[in-house]
């Protein structure tokens, strides 16, 4: 009986050696490396620790620079961030994570102009690279295809994203005003389900989408007073069809 439990602590031990520090490695790599590609800006995971007993880890902190001439350093501060994997799909090609939960991230919403702000800069960033990195999906898959972190795939089952916030900052002719909004709940299920497994990086893309997305949303939907002051304040002073157009695009709401 000594044997037999001796010769299971072996292989566990051995599992843990092989794939945590395997998985640890390819999630760092690939959200920093394709991450930074999809945005166009500085995109860095801090760590990455998983329990090869529960499958259960935590990643300590992901943070998204913000583009060029913004005051904001991270237009993305993702702290507290649980991640629940199943355990045998390790050892396979496609990666199932049970749950990702990111409590309380900031959002910084910023604005240079009334028509100019880093959600709307990251969203245009994303749909080009996202673009740019398909057409070369198949080339680059040829030239490695034994680059463990770029063929892995993932399945997410479940993200939340809770009690998180926005801070709205408006810089316009000189004036500058800070808000905040909460950001509400977001909810993703079965992440790449459909196709049994997306790459790290198009996962990512949704997900950054949908959070962009949502605190876009929710900072036009509140209308909050004084940035809509300091946009109707500078909107007087534009004319003409720029007005209008400016109006059409709701920034603030109706």
């Amino acid at each position: 009986m000594k044997k037999y439990i001796f010769g299971f602590l072996v292989l566990v031990i051995a599992a843990a050696w092989y794939f945590s520090p395997s998985l640890e490695t390819i999630v760092k790599k690939v959200v920093n490396k394709y991450g930074s590609e999809i945005t166009g800006t500085e995109v860095n995971l801090q760590g990455f620790k998983l329990s090869l007993t529960k499958g259960e880890g935590e990643i300590s902190e992901i943070t998204v620079a913000n583009p060029k001439n913004y005051s904001a350093p991270y237009i993305f501060s993702l702290g507290d961030i649980f991640v629940k994997v199943d355990l045998k799909s390790l050892a396979t090609d496609t990666i199932i994570i049970e749950k990702i939960a990111i409590n309380k991230p900031v959002i910084t919403y910023e604005m240079l102009s009334l028509t100019q702000n880093n959600i709307s800069q990251i969203q245009k960033n994303i749909a080009a690279n996202t673009a740019s990195k398909d057409a070369q999906a198949s080339q680059a898959k040829e030239e490695s295809p034994k680059d463990e972190a770029s063929s892995k795939k993932v399945v997410i089952k479940e993200l939340v994203v809770a009690n998180g916030e926005i801070q709205a900052i408006a810089n316009i002719n000189g004036k500058a005003n800070d808000l905040k909004v909460k950001l509400p709940q977001i909810v993703m299920r079965n992440i790449g389900d459909e196709k049994k497994g997306e790459s790290i990086a198009s996962s990512i893309t949704k997900i950054l989408n949908n959070i962009l997305k949502t605190a876009s949303k929710t900072v036009v939907e509140s209308q909050l007073g004084d940035l809509r002051s300091v946009a109707d304040e500078n909107l007087n002073k534009v004319v003409g069809g720029v007005k209008d157009r400016v109006k059409e695009l709701g920034i603030f709401g109706k």
